[in-house]
């Protein structure tokens, strides 16, 4: 079934979906009707939405970040700041999109959370950067973030939304303008950063954060043991915001440990860089 399914796939990328009687095709190759519905779908989808350069998605990014900022306010530490864009621009290198201007900042709050915007502009709470231990469990907080933007989480669904079904000319000018359609926009944006994304991103960006700590060569288990923090927090009643707008720890521990088994991952190369972490993160008292 799997072949006759990457087949159907090669076959329909070439040429429009009109140029084939999708049906009878699937019914030559014997894939079953509702599994032949369910790719129609996905075609028709694909071929409707409208597209967002990167560019423009950084447009966009730069308006919902300010209003992350203007909620929280931040954290004006610049050696924990440079601390946190070293370890983020080293991720965000060995990423599926290296190119894009990365941006990561310490938000102003306790809760513990992290938010990714469009195009790049990531940000962590206080409370979280107080929760982890060490440099490679930071850096799975970054990573996850870093995969909603790699995988363009909220730009997807944007694009599915009925804001976008206004013809690609309309909004080309709604970015290059910014009235009132990219205002819109950046509504919509934000309030999928602060209401959550989907259950189906949230287990997508655990997985391929376990992907970009191998390749830089953290200890990708990292990811999992943040998981395991959070979840002890869950239970004493210290995650409110995150149990919000993110499945629950315990539930993306089974995804990503599902996940895992599945990627043919290499040994965990065990480097943590606690002491390293130590150093950038302990607060330094002013001399009286």
């Amino acid at each position: 079934m799997i072949r006759r399914l990457a087949l159907l796939a090669l076959l329909l990328a070439p040429l429009p979906a009109s140029a084939f009687d999708l049906q009878g095709l699937g019914d030559a190759l014997g894939v079953n009707p509702e599994t032949m519905k369910h790719i129609e779908e996905g075609v028709r989808l694909t071929e409707a939405l409208i597209p967002i350069s990167d560019s423009q998605e950084i447009e966009l990014g730069r308006s919902v970040a300010a209003r992350v900022i203007g909620r929280y306010g931040l954290v004006r530490d610049r050696r924990k700041t440079y601390y946190l864009n070293l370890i983020g621009d080293a991720l965000a290198s060995r990423s599926d999109r290296p190119n894009l201007p990365y941006h990561f900042a310490i938000l102003d709050t306790d809760d513990v959370n992290a938010y990714a915007c469009p195009g790049g502009f990531i940000f962590v709470t206080r409370g979280a950067l107080d929760m982890v231990s060490d440099e490679a469990e930071l850096a799975a907080v970054l990573a996850h973030e870093i995969s909603h933007v790699t995988e363009r989480h909220i730009i997807k669904a944007l694009q599915k939304s009925k804001l976008m079904q206004v013809g690609s000319e309309v909004a080309a000018e709604a970015f290059r303008e910014h009235g009132a359609l990219f205002t819109q926009m950046t509504d919509f944006a934000t309030d999928a950063l602060f209401k959550g994304l989907s259950k189906e991103d949230e287990y997508d960006a655990d997985a391929k954060a376990v992907v970009y700590l191998d390749r830089l060569g953290y200890d990708y288990l990292a990811m999992d043991d943040v998981l395991r923090l959070l979840e002890q927090r869950r239970r004493m009643g210290l995650t409110k915001v995150l149990s919000q707008t993110h499945p629950s720890p315990e539930s993306r521990i089974r995804h990503l440990t599902a996940a895992e088994r599945d990627m043919g991952l290499p040994e965990p190369s065990h480097i943590r860089l606690a002491n390293r972490f130590a150093r950038y993160t302990e607060s330094r008292k002013k001399p009286s």
